[in-house]
């Protein structure tokens, strides 16, 4: 039986940074930073914002894994919910967070692209109020 999305993966070049970068600057919970195997360089490291279920690997690359290089740094495929997006743009904008550009508000939400310190694009939604 199918219960939830455990995880997603984003590529980065510096995991610690990358670390750094959503457990400090964003205020997410580390969850794993262990080594994908038993002698490994790169780690399992993966975060979440408080109280999700569904984490996101920051997965550094080795040779094996170079075909996703070209993923790195280019907005990816992940949406990441949120409540008050004028206010976390605003507030993540003072800590020196980049974005793409302001919020943008669409019928199906507002909406701003987060830049990440690996220059990852991730997509920020505010849903829209239903009554």
């Amino acid at each position: 039986m199918f219960i939830a999305i455990g995880s997603t993966t984003v590529y980065v070049k510096d995991q610690d940074r990358a670390k750094d970068f959503y457990v400090n600057t964003l205020g997410w919970k580390l969850w794993d930073d262990v080594p994908l195997f038993p002698g490994a360089t790169n780690r399992w490291l993966s975060v979440a914002p408080d109280g999700a279920f569904t984490t996101i690997a920051l997965l550094a690359l080795d040779e094996p894994s170079a075909h996703y290089a070209s993923t790195m740094g280019k907005a990816q495929a992940l949406t990441i919910q949120v409540t008050d997006l004028p206010a976390l743009y605003a507030q993540l904008s003072a800590k020196g967070v980049l974005f793409s550009g302001p919020p943008e508000v669409q019928p199906w939400g507002t909406y701003a692209t987060l830049i990440d310190s690996e220059g990852n694009g991730l997509m920020l939604i505010e849903r829209p109020k239903t009554n």
